[in-house]
Formats: structure tokens, sequence, C-alpha cells
């Protein structure tokens, strides 16, 4: 029986802490590679800084799927650092996977581009003592407009307005995954008393770009989506 081939997809900011989380756990069902500014252990990889768009010539080649995770990570109004990952860097990745002619985008947005909208999530959930994921999904979604808390929020708003040109204009199928915290051991921030309202489990991330990437075969498809995790009990801070 003939071994089905399997899709190629690229990972940007591999070496990253999302980036080698989502390597391993697609490893099996794609055949993945590796972007970043440096070489990743025990993966192919494409050594690349995106915020020169020289560096991104042809390095998409060949690609089925791009999974955009490369950012400056961090909720604040550090600008000298979000302008060239955040801004630049997704304009020139877009550009690169235009030119590539790849049609499949997954890009790892915040839900910072929602947290203006905080005290209206707090005030939602004190009505019950726990939530799942699915009702925090349906809530969030319902709000009316992106409030972002921070310049990175900001950022993260124009890298999901960009997608959706790319999507309208060039029939990209873009799909931005509005992350709530994915942290490095997997449970809530012991010092934050709202950790556990906004965190998205490593399964749940994972599963959440799969999808995702099953979504994008849509040709021309733009739509965000919220990756959060239910509630845990007290006893996981």
């Amino acid at each position: 029986m003939a071994r089905t081939k399997k899709e190629r997809i690229c990972i940007t900011g591999a070496g990253g802490r999302l980036g080698t989380l989502l390597s391993r756990a697609l490893a099996k069902d794609y055949a993945v590679t590796g972007l970043g500014r440096r070489r990743v252990p025990r993966r192919v990889t494409v050594e690349a800084d995106i915020s020169r768009a020289g560096d991104l010539r042809g390095a998409f080649a060949g690609q089925d799927a791009i999974v955009h995770l490369a950012a400056y990570p961090f909720a604040d109004d550090d600008w000298q650092r979000i302008l060239p990952a955040n801004i630049v860097g997704t304009y020139n990745v877009l550009e690169a996977v235009r030119r590539d002619g790849v049609r499949r985008f997954v890009m790892a947005s915040s839900l910072s581009v929602l947290g203006g909208h905080l005290d209206s999530f707090l005030a939602w959930h004190r009505k019950r003592r726990r939530r799942s994921g699915r009702e925090k999904v349906q809530f969030l979604s319902s709000l009316e407009f992106p409030r972002p808390d921070s310049v990175y929020g900001a950022s993260k708003v124009f890298g999901e307005a960009l997608c959706r040109t790319y999507a309208d204009r060039f029939g990209v199928s873009c799909v931005c995954l509005r992350l709530a915290e994915v942290r490095p051991d997997d449970r809530p921030r012991a010092e934050d008393p709202l950790g556990h309202l906004k965190m998205c489990r490593h399964a749940d991330f994972v599963a959440g770009v799969r999808r995702a990437l099953q979504r994008t075969r849509r040709r021309g498809l733009f739509e965000t989506a919220i990756l959060i995790s239910d509630d845990f009990p007290a006893s996981d801070g």
C-alpha cells in the first residue's frame, strides 16, 4: 500500500517556546521545516531574520502551508522591538508567502487584541464559579470590535488586518489564532490571580493549529479563532 505523502509546513519562530512545542507535536503527521534566526537542533531549518525581506527570498518555496509564530511576544509597549518583528516581519513573511505561491497561512495572534475588554470578561465570569473554554470563546467572540491592551496587542490587530488583505487580494487562506497565555509548564501563573481564567493548555494550542491548518484548505478564507482552555482547579496554580 502506497504511503500518503506528508504535507509540508514551515513554522516561523521554530526555535522559540511555541515553535519547539509545535514542531515536536506535528512532526509525525507533517514534513516540518523550521524558520528562525538560528539553526534548530534536529530540525530542517531555514536561517532567516523575518525583519529583513531579503532573508526570505525563496524561503517558502515548495511549502503547502506556513504557521507564523515568530514575533516579539510580550504584551508591552516596546516599539523598538515590536516594529521589526510584529509589523515589518509579518508583512515580509506574507509577501514571501505570496511570492512563493503558498496558499495557506496560520498566524499566532493574541487575546491582547481584546485585552481592553477585560473588565467585561471578568464581570461575565463572576456569574459562575467555573467556565469551560467553549463558554469563554462564545463570550469573547461576541465582543464587537478589537480593543488592544498594549502596543503589542495593536501590532496583532495589524497582523490580522494584513491577513485579511492577503486573503481578499491574493487568495491566501488565513486563520489568525487569538491565543490565551501558553505557559512553559502548562500551568497557570502562580502570581497571577486571574491566570486560570486566561490560559491555553499545550494540547489545546496544538489542536487549534491542527484545526486551523485544515480550515485553510478553503481558498481565500479569512477567520479569527480564540484558543482558551477551561478554568482549572486551584491546585493547578
